[in-house]
Formats: structure tokens, C-alpha cells, sequence
């Protein structure tokens, strides 16, 4: 749909349910304003997951509300308002809440993700009104962006709806056969779910109409129907006729019931100096016995030129380490060690002899192509450069230049902004880079909004986590990986030790007997 392009429907007809669920299959982002009678509540979506809610009732505003749950206090409040006041609203209240210290970041992260759950909670309630949802960019920063899943928001929301023929018209032809899913894509406990809902799931082990699910003795129960339709919509039971497609389901979402930016950004960096010590302790090694394979990464049979760009490019790194020690003797001892090796070698480079000129009577070179020679706008220049930018970037994080290879894959990633692929390289990058690793989770999160379903930026995601000792995160992403891919060995595996008891995990076990 073009941007800016409204889409309209009526709440007596549609169920908000299915509103949402296809937003989410669709991987829309913008705005879906909420309208029944003087209430009016929006949704803010980004490629497909819930993001962001908001209402003009009183009572659905964060700080009227943590006041009403006993968070904070009357006083607590007023200090923050004043604040806001003070500043012209350039603040959000949350921010205030922190400022004025009454509330922590994490705190209000997942006070936050509380009230977007009550607010589209509340819209499964609604049986009259009008939704309209306008195509956009998404208006909210990546750091005030909540991480709430959408099957569980629809479990969850569905239970509460009134109306026979919404959910009717949710479910659809009843005698379609469903049947449980091996692994479902939020954490669903069977145990903790109500009488009906266990002798549904029971029976759905095998394949089952709907119809049947929801028939009792004297016909068909509301009541069941409903469950049925939570239990359909919410990824719990699936089509029995055909495999599930990832793409034709909603976003596979890491709820962790706080902000989608974890609190990586507000721990203390390692100081530079330490990156700085470790970044060199690898270049000695290398360097020690001039080995341009083991070092450069430069094949011995390759052109002198490219020998001296490899030399020049590692020197400029030097030196920028030697401005960056300071005063640390230690740290500039090392450092002009490897830069006189590095320099003793490109002198050497350069005082070789040049290889012999091509005879006068050598045929001359094939002309280009002129669909070829383009300018750097060009197709065929623009795609070169990507080629050569993923080429130099493999050699410097092959070489452990991560420093470099971050640079190179942010130039990438400029150049080709919508390519999950280039974001994932930049991240893995950025996190083997002290200095830029607590970064490095935005970049993951970019490529997972471009690609949702890809099992393999969940398990790397989810690498990254474990590395970073969030160990819930990690644990959700690897989660998401096998649901996506219940094959994934290596998401598997890694599951297995992050949560050797995990249901999800058993199911899956009992899949692949």
C-alpha cells in the first residue's frame, strides 16, 4: 500500500482481532486510530510488531495510572509533571519520571509495556466504532519502541471479547480441521489455561474440525468458540490441511515486557584504553613474523599495489591507536613496535621492482562495455562497490581489524540500507568491538524488522545476547529461531543450554523421535 494511504473498517463487522493479526502478517508500519464513540486509541506498528499505544482517557495515561497502581506516589507525580513544565514538554513523561529519580530506566520500560498492553487489550472489548490505519514510517524512536508479542496480545485479547458474531466472523468455516503446533510462538503454558482450553488443546493433539472443538451437549458453546478462535489466532492451533508459512503469520515477536532496546546502553563501556590493549596485544601477534597472508590477509601472488593499500590502511590505524594511547608508555612502546614493522615492510613493498610492461605488440585491451563504464551512480559501479566493500570487510574481521570492518560494513549499510544481511555483518562487527558491541544490538534489531522470519538472525541475535550475559533475551531469540525453523540445529542446541527444562523445547524433542 502506497504511503499515506488509509485503510477504514468498521468495528460492528471486522473484530479488532483480525485488524491487528493482518497489520502484523502484512509487516505494516504506522498508525491505527481507534474510534468508538468519544474514545479514541492508537496503535503504533513497525513492520508488523506493536510498537507504541496510546488513548485520550485519563486512565490510560502512564502517569495517572502508576499513580492508581501504587507505583508512585501523588507527590512523586507532581515532582515529574513539574519537570515536564519546566522544559515545555520536551520531555516524555517516562524521561521525567527518571530525571526527577523516581523510577529507574528499566523501571519505567516496563511500566510502559504494561499500559501498551492494557490499551490494546482494552480495544478486544469494543463492538462498535471505526479503525483507520494510515501507512507510515513509524513515529517512534527505536528507544521508546516497547517488545510485546502479537499472538500473545491476541490470546490474550480475544478471551475478553463479547460479541457471538465477531468471533464468529473471526473464526470463519468451522469445519476446516486445525491441530496443535509443536512449538508455539510465545510462552504459552497448557497447564495454566482454563478447564475448556485444556480438553480443546487435548483433543486437538490430533486432527480436529473446529466445529467439533467447540460443539458440548446441546450444541455449539460460545464460550468454546471463542477459546477455539484465541487458540487459532495466537499461532496455539494451526491449519491440519497445509504447513504453516511464517510469511502468512504474524510477527514472531521477543517479549520481554519492557523496551525493545535492552538496558545494554546504560551499563558503564569498557574504557578505552582496555579495547585499545587488547586491539594491540592481537596486532603484535600477528605482525611478529611479517606474514602478509597471516597479517595482511594478502595473498603472496597478489599485486604489489595491493600490498601497499593492505601496509597503508593497517599504518592509519596505527597511528590513530598511538593518538588515542595518551600518555600510557606501555600502550605507545607497543605501539611503535608494530608500526616499525609495518613501516620496514612497506618501505620493502614499495623498493621492489615494478613487473615488466606488456610488449608494444600485445594485442590492445578489450574496450569496456558501455553499459559498464558508469559512473559511481551507476548499476554496475554501484553494485562493485557493494562487492568490494563485503570483500574488504570479510578480510578485516578475517584479520580481527574490527575496528576497520566496522567502518566498512557502516559505508555497506549506507549504500544498501534495506538489505537485512549487510545490518547482520555490521552487528556481528560492532560486537566483536568492545568498543562499539553495546551498539551493535540496534543493528540487529533493524535487520529483524527487515527480515522477521529469518531463523538465522534470531540464533545470531540471540549469540549476541548470550555473549552480552542477557541471558532471558537470548533465551527468546533462540526461542524464535526454532520456532521459525524447528530444524535450526544450532538455534537448538543452544536452546537446549539456555533452558534445559523449557517446554517449547521438550515438544520439539517429541517431534523429531
Amino acid at each position: 500500500m502506497v504511503s499515506g494511504t488509509l485503510m477504514l473498517t468498521d468495528l460492528a463487522i471486522t473484530p479488532i482481532s483480525e485488524t491487528l493479526r493482518n497489520l502484523s502478517i502484512d509487516r505494516r508500519s504506522g498508525d491505527l486510530q481507534v474510534q468508538s464513540g468519544r474514545t479514541v486509541k492508537t496503535v503504533f506498528f513497525d513492520h508488523g510488531r506493536i510498537v507504541f499505544a496510546a488513548s485520550n482517557l485519563k486512565k490510560d495515561r502512564l502517569g495517572e495510572s502508576l499513580v492508581a497502581l501504587g507505583r508512585i506516589t501523588d507527590e512523586e507525580f507532581n515532582r515529574a509533571s513539574a519537570l515536564l513544565r519546566e522544559e515545555g514538554r520536551k520531555r516524555r513523561f517516562g524521561d521525567a519520571l527518571v530525571h526527577a529519580g523516581v523510577l529507574d530506566k528499566n523501571e519505567v520500560g516496563r511500566s510502559v509495556a504494561r499500559q501498551v498492553d492494557r490499551i490494546v487489550r482494552s480495544l478486544f472489548e469494543l463492538t462498535e466504532g471505526v479503525t483507520a490505519f494510515e501507512d507510515r514510517r513509524s513515529a517512534i524512536p527505536l528507544e521508546y519502541m516497547v517488545s510485546l508479542s502479537v499472538h500473545r496480545m491476541l490470546y490474550d485479547g480475544i478471551r475478553l471479547m463479547t460479541s457471538p458474531e465477531l468471533v464468529a466472523a473471526g473464526l470463519g468455516d468451522l469445519d476446516r480441521r486445525v491441530s496443535m503446533v509443536a512449538i508455539t510462538p510465545f510462552a504459552f503454558d497448557m497447564k495454566g489455561c482454563p478447564p475448556e482450553e485444556r480438553e480443546i488443546l487435548e483433543q486437538a493433539r490430533r486432527k480436529v474440525t473446529l466445529r467439533r472443538l467447540a460443539w458440548e451437549p446441546g450444541g455449539l458453546s460460545f464460550a468454546r468458540l471463542r477459546a477455539c478462535y484465541a487458540l487459532l489466532a495466537s499461532g496455539v492451533l494451526e491449519d491440519a490441511e497445509r504447513a504453516a508459512d511464517p510469511a502468512e503469520q504474524p510477527v514472531v515477536q521477543m517479549e520481554t515486557g519492557t523496551f525493545l532496546l535492552s538496558a545494554l546502553r546504560l551499563q558503564p563501556d569498557p574504557s578505552s584504553r582496555d579495547a585499545i590493549r587488547q586491539e594491540l596485544d592481537d596486532e603484535l601477534e600477528r605482525s611478529a613474523h611479517l606474514d602478509r597472508e597471516m597479517w595482511l590477509k594478502v595473498s603472496r601472488n597478489a599485486p604489489r599495489e595491493e600490498l601497499i593499500k593492505a601496509l597503508e590502511d593497517k599504518m592509519e590505524r596505527y597511528h590513530t591507536l598511538l593518538d588515542a594511547a595518551g600518555d600510557d608508555e606501555a600502550l605507545k612502546t607497543d605501539l611503535e613496535v608494530i608500526l616499525g614493522r609495518a613501516s620496514a615492510m612497506l618501505r620493502l613493498a614499495r623498493q621492489a621492482p615494478a613487473p615488466p610492461a606488456p610488449a608494444a605488440s600485445a594485442a590492445p585491451s578489450e574496450p569496456v562495455p558501455a553499459n559498464e563504464a558508469r559512473t559511481a551512480d551507476g548499476a554496475f559501479a554501484g553494485a562493485a562497490q557493494l562487492e568490494h566493500l563485503l570483500l574488504e570487510g570479510e578480510v578485516r574481521m578475517t584479520v580481527s581489524d574490527y575496528a576497520n570492518a566496522v567502518r566498512v560494513y557502516e559505508k555497506l549499510v549506507d549504500l544498501a540500507p534495506r538489505v537485512a544481511a549487510h545490518r547482520v555483518r555490521l552487528a556481528i562487527a560492532m560486537a566483536s568491538y568492545p568498543r562499539t558491541a553495546k551498539q551493535a544490538e540496534r543493528e540487529f534489531l533493524d535487520a529483524l524488522r527487515l527480515e522477521p522470519n529469518n531463523a538465522d538472525i534470531h540464533y545470531q541475535f540471540g549469540l549476541y545476547y548470550k555473549v552480552m550475559k542477557q541471558r532471558a533475551r537470548a533465551l527468546a531469540e533462540m526461542q524464535a529461531a526454532v520456532r521459525l525453523n524447528p530444524r535450526h540445529r544450532l538455534a537448538r542446541a543452544e536452546l537446549e543450554v539456555l533452558s534445559p527444562k523449557d517446554s517449547a523445547l521438550l515438544n520439539l524433542k517429541k517431534l523429531f523421535k
